[in-house]
């Protein structure tokens, strides 16, 4: 199977699994995929994620539920896709934070995949790759 940008199909697969309420699902592995994994684990969006067994380009992510059944990932949307590339000066990424401010914004940096906050402390700008709320 060949997706041509595995983070849109990430996001669409996380959304899809968190409203039909599934436990666990199948992802595309990739590098930039893995770090934003780490960042929704930090962030507390998710249980975990582990690499699949049988198939060696398929992760598993344990979605998160609040107590009484309600996802914990609400929404996720990717900002740049393969055909339009949002990118965001330091400076402008002030106004992203207001404009986000109730969830977490994901973005490439030169020092690596962060969140809005962590790039903001560090000065830094980049690729505005996902909202999570």
């Amino acid at each position: 199977m060949s997706v041509n940008n595995t983070l849109s199909d990430f996001c669409s697969r996380i959304k899809n699994s968190s409203r039909s309420r599934v436990e666990n699902v199948l992802i595309i592995k990739s590098k930039k995929v893995i770090k934003v994994l780490d960042i929704l684990l930090l962030e507390g969006f998710i249980k975990g994620f582990s690499f699949d067994t049988l198939d060696k380009n398929k992760m598993k992510v344990t979605l998160k539920y609040s107590n009484n059944g309600d996802p914990i990932v609400k929404t996720i949307k990717a900002i740049s896709k393969s055909g339009k590339r949002v990118y965001s000066s330091v400076s402008s990424l002030w106004s992203v934070q207001s404009h986000f401010s109730d969830g977490c914004v994901i973005l490439s940096t030169s020092k690596g995949v962060m969140s809005l906050n962590q790039a903001l402390k560090n000065n830094l700008g980049g690729e505005l790759l996902c909202y999570v709320a």
